[in-house]
């Protein structure tokens, strides 16, 4: 080991021996027998709102969603499992996986358990199989299998009381990469296409009678799911209350995972409300807070939007169609989730259609992120951009995906959804990061309304985008600042002057694009953004051992704001935190603490700031 002096830092005279070091990237702090260890990269990105816009440490997380493949797909599914067999389509590489997200725009990822375990039943057969001669790749579910009887796949019956370890491992590693790295987990807890449409999708469901040991008192026969929902019977109610416990105790402690109750869900309220009061009973005992968004029907949603500590609004199963009609089908008539969102959307759909729905609900909800489901092409995404939404959900595909072909490779490639949201993915990170927060839908347009439209951030940045390439009459009368204007090409990303290059404010000021095409109108008031980019982090922030008395001395320069101190384990656990700190100074007690890697973030109302260390005892 090659260990190269960086420079001495005397923390104490009494332990002047200690110094700093840089070995393999890594500075280190050596003592006779207390190290720590400071990373160069930071972790624990808490996922939080600001204007409804979803946030971690500060910076926007904005793009498509990856729908995870629940079937025969090429899409993702982080709970498939190929024996012996890491990549794509096989046992996913969570770590490749979740960089390949950051890096081609879709920074969340919903997952649900898969619709069958065995891929025999791809060919959609209603019969049980006369054998036990499964086909890879698995879709592991969340339930473990019992040693009694025969399941319709052949294998033994599940014990829906007993849980899939490996399958819940899976979630909590992705969990803690998700919390790492900055992406996003959508965590649905069901799956409502195995209860509804052909048998096929329900012959093999664990629930089913004749998969299991209990006696759930379910039909044999689709559509089951009203059924299903009905918690009125004793035993499905125990077995409904123990999985959610089940899944919020592998997941509750992981800041970036928002859940939903269902894949596809369009059941009635009732169900939705039991699920609701059973993760605030969880919450409640444990004394943990987790993320909770709501999913269903125009008319469930509306009857529990108010409901509290609802982070995320779903608003995939009802929209507005192209003629501007709504399409809301009501909750609990059994209705096919998928024939509600998705695909069907967006093609019966249109961009102006897609900013009014999701403009109607950032108005009613302003601090709740919302989410939709369409297979976005580019102007469909900047509709929904441009209305407040956050996360759009999608099938993401790769080019030539088949079930019947092989993977085209074994590295996590770009996929087709790609070319869409690429050019405005990539602006939103290189130019507002941390500035797009604060932008709101606003009525500053004064022409073309109906298919020109607006972000703003008053005497700071600008967004407006022209649906159809018309011109934009913005009112700039009470803000007279001096901006830099460029048109940004949402077809390559290009940024070019525009009126020049810089206006002022002060009057209604007009803009031509230079096509009939899409443009996006970008203002920004640099000498304000400059400063407000600059990172406020606490100065002179130092993380000092004392071998005495056995805790870590973290110390910071006092603050015009109180300060917030936490630590975390490596599963994302906070095991200490002191608040609203002026003092300078913060001990944390290591006395009890096992050797590993911890995560030490401090935050002010304007920022947070982490610094992962390595703690190694003799």
């Amino acid at each position: 080991m090659v260990v190269s002096v960086e420079k001495f830092r005397f923390f104490n005279k009494k332990y002047a021996s200690m110094i700093i070091v840089r070995w393999n990237r890594k500075t280190v702090i050596l003592t006779g027998i207390f190290i720590l260890v400071f990373l160069a990269s930071s972790a624990i990105s808490e996922l939080t709102t600001e204007n409804g816009w979803l946030s971690t440490d500060g910076k926007v997380v904005w793009g498509v969603g990856q729908h995870n493949g629940w079937w025969g797909s090429y899409r993702s599914n982080i709970t498939r499992k190929t024996q012996g067999e890491i990549g794509p389509n096989k046992t996913e590489d969570l770590d490749k996986l979740t960089s390949a997200m950051l890096e081609y725009g879709y920074p969340a990822f919903e997952h649900c358990y898969g619709l069958w375990y065995d891929r025999r039943r791809d060919d959609h057969s209603t019969s049980c199989r006369g054998d036990a001669n499964v086909k890879a790749p698995f879709l592991e579910l969340p339930w473990a299998r019992s040693t009694q009887g025969t399941a319709c796949d052949g294998k033994p019956k599940y014990d829906l009381s007993k849980y899939n370890d490996w399958y819940f491992e899976r979630l909590k590693e992705f969990a803690r990469l998700c919390d790492q790295k900055g992406t996003i987990l959508i965590h649905n807890f069901y799956m409502q296409h195995n209860l509804l449409e052909t048998n096929a999708h329900y012959v093999d469901f664990p629930w089913r009678p004749g998969n299991n040991i209990q006696n759930t008192g379910l039909p044999n026969n689709n559509p089951v799911a009203n059924a299903f929902y009905d918690t009125t019977n004793a035993v499905r109610n125990e077995l409904h209350k123990a999985y959610i416990y089940k899944c919020l105790n592998v997941l509750g402690d992981y800041h970036n995972v928002v859940h939903l109750v269902s894949e596809e869900y369009t059941g009635g309220k009732a169900f939705i409300k039991y699920w609701l009061n059973t993760v605030r009973s969880w919450e409640e005992e444990t004394g943990k807070k987790v993320k909770v968004g709501l999913n269903g029907t125009k008319d469930v949603l509306d009857a529990l939007k108010d409901e509290e500590d609802i982070f995320m609004l779903d608003l995939r199963y009802f929209w507005y169609e192209a003629n501007g009609n709504l399409y809301a089908p009501q909750g609990g008539t059994e209705v096919p989730g998928r024939y509600v969102s998705g695909g069907t959307a967006a093609g019966s759909t249109s961009p102006e259609q897609v900013y009014r729905q999701i403009k109607e609900y950032r108005g009613k909800h302003p601090n709740k992120a919302l989410l939709h489901a369409i297979i976005p092409d580019r102007k469909l995404l900047w509709g929904f951009l441009m209305g407040g939404g956050s996360i759009l959900l999608s099938q993401v595909q790769y080019e030539g995906a088949s079930s019947n072909k092989p993977y085209p490779t074994n590295e996590y490639i770009a996929p087709t959804t790609w070319g869409s949201v690429q050019h405005t993915y990539e602006f939103i990170g290189d130019n507002l990061p941390e500035t797009f927060l604060k932008l709101k839908v606003s009525d500053k347009i004064k022409s073309n309304e109906g298919n020109v439209w607006c972000l703003a951030d008053s005497g700071v940045n600008y967004l407006v985008y022209s649906l159809h390439g018309k011109n934009i009459q913005l009112d700039l009368t009470d803000d007279s600042a001096e901006f830099d204007a460029k048109w940004l090409d949402p077809r390559t990303g290009n940024l070019s002057e525009a009126n020049g290059g810089m206006i002022t404010g002060g009057d209604v000021v007009i803009f031509d694009p230079p096509s009939n095409e899409d443009w996006a109108l970008w203002l920004n008031n640099k000498s304000v953004v400059t400063a407000g980019n600059k990172k406020r982090v606490p100065g002179a922030i130092r993380i000092q051992a004392d071998l005495s008395e056995n805790f870590v001395s973290i110390s910071f320069s006092k603050e015009k704001y109180k300060i917030d101190v936490y630590v975390y384990n490596h599963l994302g656990k906070e095991i200490f935190s002191c608040r609203n700190v002026n003092s300078g100074r913060v001990k944390w007690n290591t006395s009890n603490l096992y050797p590993g890697i911890y995560m030490i973030r401090i935050k002010t109302p304007v920022h947070s700031y982490s610094r992962k260390v390595t703690l190694l005892k003799y």
